[in-house]
């Protein structure tokens, strides 16, 4: 069996909250810079273009730090987890993006965030992760300033209102898969074959659908600096997280990304964040803050014990 690495799935919390921290911040370059890349192409036209410049701009890297072997020597279990990974992760993305056309933008970012109890309950019922009681506390934070920062009070129970929630429940299940799948599968190569994967079902997605590519000349910067913050770093960096601690706690610190999408939205697209999402942002950090404490204290005292 190719266990890759599940020695490492108890060991050095700290670096697997700065991943996880990490991948928060990334992801919130990549939003600021989706916005304003969609204004000229469609969410299908963009996949279609960033999944395969990703995988060309992490193929050497498998190379360079000498990941080859890995990848060939990968088993029918290894295998399986990453297909499973890369084909919800894909549905995910194409059902989130058809959702946000057809409702309103707010209340799909709010429903989408419906993952993180997807992934957190999922984590539980089967890997048997357990929250302390300040871990618990924290999560409520984390989920309450979410709930404060996106939530807009209008009920819209439309078709997109289900597309987006089928949407999250993909999300919440591929992020479990992941935390499987990294026990067979370096983060890198996991992340290089995703990519590969999706590349090649966006552009299926195209050849059945259509989509056009008029205008891609004028942002073709922006294109790449979604593919590099994307699936070029920040879900190789979430992946790594992964190793290192629990599903459910790098999902909950994970959700500060909306924090860092308001301070790069004010200073980018000149986006003044309001008075009920600055509060809702020192939940999130708040929460976060006290997971990342509560963990650490109990790992402390868990070495304490054994040492006695």
């Amino acid at each position: 069996m190719n266990n890759y690495s599940r020695r490492n799935d108890s060991s050095n919390l700290s670096i697997g909250y700065l991943y996880a921290s990490l991948s928060a911040v990334m992801a919130s370059v990549l939003i600021v810079s989706g916005k304003w890349t969609l204004h000229t192409i469609s969410p299908l036209a963009l996949n279609a273009l960033v999944f395969p410049i990703s995988s060309v701009l992490l193929a050497p890297s498998l190379v360079l730090r000498r990941r080859r072997k890995l990848l060939l020597a990968l088993d029918w279990k290894a295998w399986g987890w990453t297909l499973a990974f890369s084909v919800l992760a894909f549905v995910a993305i194409w059902t989130y993006w058809i959702g946000i056309k057809m409702m309103d933008p707010t209340l799909a970012s709010f429903l989408n965030r419906f993952e993180t109890l997807v992934t957190i309950s999922l984590g539980i019922l089967i890997l048997g992760e357990r929250f302390t009681r300040g871990e618990g506390l924290g999560a409520v934070l984390v989920l309450g300033g979410i709930v404060l920062m996106k939530f807009t009070f209008r009920a819209e129970y439309s078709l997109g209102f289900w597309v987006v929630l089928f949407s999250a429940v993909c999300f919440g299940t591929a992020e479990f898969v992941a935390k499987i799948a990294v026990r067979y599968v370096d983060p890198l190569i996991l992340s290089f074959l995703r990519n590969l994967i999706s590349s090649l079902l966006f552009w299926i997605a195209v050849a059945l659908v259509g989509a056009s590519f008029e205008g891609i000349g004028s942002i073709w910067w922006g294109i790449l600096i979604i593919a590099i913050a994307g699936p070029v770093l920040t879900r190789p960096i979430y992946l790594y997280a992964l190793r290192y601690i629990e599903v459910s706690k790098v999902a909950l610190i994970n959700q500060s990304q909306p924090v860092f999408v308001a301070i790069l939205a004010f200073f980018a697209l000149s986006q003044t964040p309001a008075p009920r999402e600055i509060v809702g942002g020192l939940f999130v950090i708040g929460g976060c803050l006290l997971i990342i404490i509560s963990r650490k204290t109990l790992a402390k005292n868990s070495v304490s014990r054994f040492h006695r």
